[in-house]
């Protein structure tokens, strides 16, 4: 068997969990003091840092983003972005220095510098980082979340979008963001909620449980107590995000077996009832992402 590595809780430090699912020969378990949901024992870091190859980043990464043979549409990426931008400037409505941890290609960060930010990034993925800063002519660093650097109070905003699930060190990192926001800035994070709908219905078949480049599973209060961990304060929800839509809050097709009965069960009830429906999972906290924004003291 590949070597594996057990780990404490990323909330409590406790080291007593318990197995909820086995897939793809990992094991993804719950803290059996808090309940933060997370790989356990887990793959080495290199085994997990081998998913962010340069056959992932140009053969995987970028077709889903709509980039095909390099060409992209920086006016798309304006408006695919909008609404995020939207919430982070209705509570940072002052447009200083923003810090993406996490920029893949660069595209959100991009759409933030159009939209008047002062941007810079970290990202994990070499190739990633040399995309964002020689095509996008941006400010992304190569290296982990866990090795942000910056002065304190350096930013007036950070953002973290579908980041923190694949972390080795979220509380580290969190750390790190932390010290380089000014007094009062704000963090917008949001990441996969194992508390969703589809998570309930799908069980392990959800593609979300994916223990080799997905390391924790967070619901609001696990989050949130994370969060204070890291010394920010004034965690808000957004279920409401008019971002998410129907496929937001039930992707039906996320899922790593489509032909299977309840996949195909599920799909055929969000197609019947989602519009229906989709406000009422948003507003009871079962939508497929967390979103929430968090402050500095």
């Amino acid at each position: 068997m590949p070597e594996r590595e057990r780990i404490p809780c990323a909330v409590c430090d406790s080291l007593d969990s318990r197995p909820v699912y086995r897939k793809f020969d990992l094991t993804v378990s719950r803290c059996a003091r808090c309940g933060l949901v997370f790989a356990n024992p887990r793959a080495t870091k290199e085994e997990i840092w081998r998913r962010y190859s340069p056959t992932y980043f140009w053969d995987e990464y970028l077709p889903a983003h709509g980039v095909v043979n390099g060409r992209f549409d920086l006016a798309h990426f304006d408006a695919v972005h909008a609404q995020m931008l939207a919430l982070i400037g209705a509570h940072v409505p002052a447009r200083g220095r923003m810090l993406e941890v996490g920029t893949g290609a660069g595209f959100f960060l991009k759409a933030a510098e159009r939209a008047g930010w002062q941007c810079a990034g970290f990202e994990v993925s070499p190739d990633a980082a040399a995309f964002a800063r020689d095509r996008l002519s941006l400010d992304v660093q190569q290296g982990s979340a866990e090795e942000i650097s910056y002065p304190p109070g350096t930013f007036d905003a950070a953002v973290l979008l579908e980041v923190i699930e694949h972390l080795l060190d979220p509380l580290r990192s969190l750390h790190s963001v932390w010290s380089s926001l000014k007094p009062g800035g704000a963090m917008l994070l949001s990441t996969p909620n194992f508390n969703a709908l589809s998570r309930r219905i799908l069980g392990r078949q959800w593609a979300v449980i994916s223990p080799g480049e997905h390391l924790y599973y967070f619901t609001e209060p696990s989050l949130g107590a994370l969060l204070a961990r890291a010394g920010f304060v004034d965690v808000r929800f957004q279920r409401q995000f008019p971002g998410f839509g129907l496929v937001g809050t039930m992707n039906a097709t996320c899922t790593h077996e489509p032909k299977s009965r309840r996949a195909k069960l599920y799909r055929g009830a969000v197609h019947l009832f989602g519009d229906r429906v989709a406000g009422s999972v948003r507003g009871r906290g079962w939508g497929d992402t967390l979103l929430c924004i968090a402050r500095k003291p």
